[in-house]
């Protein structure tokens, strides 16, 4: 059971979509929840007088205090009325740093998938990948369009046998408890992968049973010609899955950068919740 959930909170309109997602999820674990406010800084403005500048910087300032006061007290409400216990946090730095500071005392945390029409969002370039790579908890990222009332119940784990993909699963084990139908998939990708040592599968289905999960099915899927991202997005519309969990940057960030890789592209097309582990 998770028992402390984090949820980013901002002015988006994908904010209360979340939110909901998390309310439900905290209130099935009997978690608290905590809210992190993390919203754009305010531009810095410089003026020719230092007097006009503080004055301008100081009714941003006052502005904003406004507006997380609304954003926190919207959120406050919402977790009374679904009668789960909630607290706010905020910080001054950026927006991934503020989430990933205020998320390392939870089990998990939720965030949305970068909407570019979402302008009232938190912005920042590559929010979500940055709160990936330096949260050092498992993120359950929220797809821009769609509804899902349920999550976890019919779950698709990537499975390489990488340090990603063992510390997705250990962070997915409180998840794979309660669901109906867990799906293992791994991927052919060539010669590469071919020769590599790897535990055995049964190995998996003893874990899932001692910690009470039901044994897994395991799907192998080629990726020639389609690629990991669409491979297992494809694979989870296959098996009606409502929640993908897979590691993220198996490669160092500059070889994601350089070459493309499965976390960046799932990351622009994903249809289901995705819960990552770094």
């Amino acid at each position: 059971m998770y028992r402390r959930i984090s949820v980013h909170l901002d002015h988006g309109f994908d904010c209360k979509r979340r939110t909901a997602l998390a309310l439900e999820l905290a209130k099935r674990h009997k978690a608290e929840l905590v809210g992190v406010y993390a919203s754009s800084a305010p531009p810095q403005y410089y003026y020719g007088e230092s007097v006009m500048m503080s004055r301008t910087l100081n009714i941003m300032k006052n502005l904003q205090a406004q507006n997380r006061g609304e954003v926190q007290n919207a959120f406050l409400e919402s977790a009374a009325i679904a009668d789960v216990p909630a607290v706010v946090r905020a910080g001054e730095s950026s927006p991934s740093a503020t989430v990933a500071l205020h998320g390392r005392a939870s089990d998990l945390i939720i965030v949305s998938q970068q909407n570019r029409d979402d302008v009232e969002a938190a912005h920042e370039n590559e929010f979500v990948e940055q709160t990936l790579l330096t949260a050092g908890r498992p993120v359950l990222v929220v797809p821009s369009s769609g509804e899902f009332p349920v999550v976890g119940d019919r779950v698709l784990l990537c499975w390489d046998g990488s340090r990603e993909a063992a510390r997705a699963l250990a962070d997915a084990t409180p998840l794979l408890q309660s669901a109906s139908h867990v799906v293992v998939l791994t991927m052919d990708e060539g010669a590469a992968t071919r020769n590599v040592e790897s535990i055995p599968f049964e190995d998996l289905v003893t874990y899932f049973v001692a910690h009470g999960i039901s044994a897994p099915d395991h799907v192998r899927r080629d990726i020639k010609g389609v690629g990991v991202g669409s491979t297992i997005l494809n694979a989870a519309a296959d098996y009606s899955a409502d929640l993908i969990v897979m590691g993220a940057y198996g490669h160092s960030k500059f070889r994601e950068w350089a070459m493309g890789g499965a976390t960046a592209s799932i990351l622009k097309s994903m249809t289901v919740p995705i819960m990552f582990s770094h």
